[in-house]
């Protein structure tokens, strides 16, 4: 049974969501629709890929996967359809691509054989996203709904340095607990370990934090704690702390917001 799933920053208005499950419910009855999120931070490529890269490789081969957040097609972002291990992704080429795998896909093509419905000119998710994802989830070739075409790479996003033994990195995402993920990867952090103490920094000196666990359940309730997630990013969290919670999660507790300069120092 073929998979589309959807992804968007729709929020609380996801009616809109409403509307592509039932256009998919019309074009392609035999595919199962699932929701990964509707709550992507507005407008953030970031915040898409790291969710779809977090969820993609759970599914099966020709899942297609609609990306519905910053979906108005103009000359720098373009409409496209990208394969990469067997999966197809169908958006606006933010960056999204390219930022899900940090690599080239297999294949890329532009949807310019759409006919697009013009009952729904700023609606392209409806107009142009349904109608190809249910044309690929049935077997049909992407070369019937584009031509070939490449991706681009994301020009704004923030990298990782390492300077002076400090290794600079930057809360990419803060998720419903309060737990704060950085872009600094677990291989990276491993590249320059090469000295035998560290210290990530904190507002306060009190919180610092010199040692990376295993488990959020390693420090005690309510402590600040240090971990690769799943995905090999380092998250920062308060050990069973979360927003409106009588302790806090990290992001309140620690004054850590969105963006912040996150510093790993190492000594010889």
């Amino acid at each position: 049974m073929p998979i589309i799933t959807l992804t968007s920053d729709y929020g609380p208005e996801r009616f809109y969501a409403g509307i592509l499950r039932g256009a998919l419910a019309t074009l392609a009855p035999e595919a199962t629709v699932v929701d990964l999120s509707h709550d992507v931070r507005k407008f953030s490529s970031v915040d898409a890929a790291l969710l779809l890269q977090s969820c993609v490789k759970h599914f099966p081969k020709g899942t297609v996967h609609i990306v519905a957040v910053m979906s108005e097609a103009t000359v720098e972002h373009p409409h496209r359809i990208v394969r990469i291990d067997d999966q197809y992704f169908v958006g606006a080429d933010t960056g999204v691509f390219h930022l899900i795998f940090g690599k080239q896909p297999d294949a890329v093509y532009d949807l310019s054989n759409m006919m697009a419905d013009f009952d729904y000119p700023t609606f392209p998710e409806r107009s142009i996203f349904v109608p190809a994802a249910a044309h690929l989830s049935k077997g049909g070739i992407p070369e019937l709904l584009g031509r070939p075409a490449s991706i681009s790479e994301p020009r704004t996003v923030l990298q990782p340095v390492f300077e002076n033994r400090v290794l600079t990195g930057h809360v990419i995402h803060i998720d419903g607990f309060g737990n704060c993920i950085t872009d600094i990867t677990k291989r990276r952090f491993k590249n320059v370990e090469t000295y035998r103490e560290f210290v990530i920094v904190m507002r306060s000196s009190r919180s610092d934090i010199r040692k990376i666990c295993e488990n959020y359940s390693d420090v005690p309730v309510g402590d600040s704690v240090a971990v690769f997630n799943h995905l090999g990013f380092l998250e920062i969290a308060i050990y069973k702390g979360a927003p409106g919670a009588a302790n806090g999660g990290a992001s309140s507790m620690l004054g850590i917001k969105l963006d912040d300069v996150i510093r790993i120092e190492f000594s010889e």
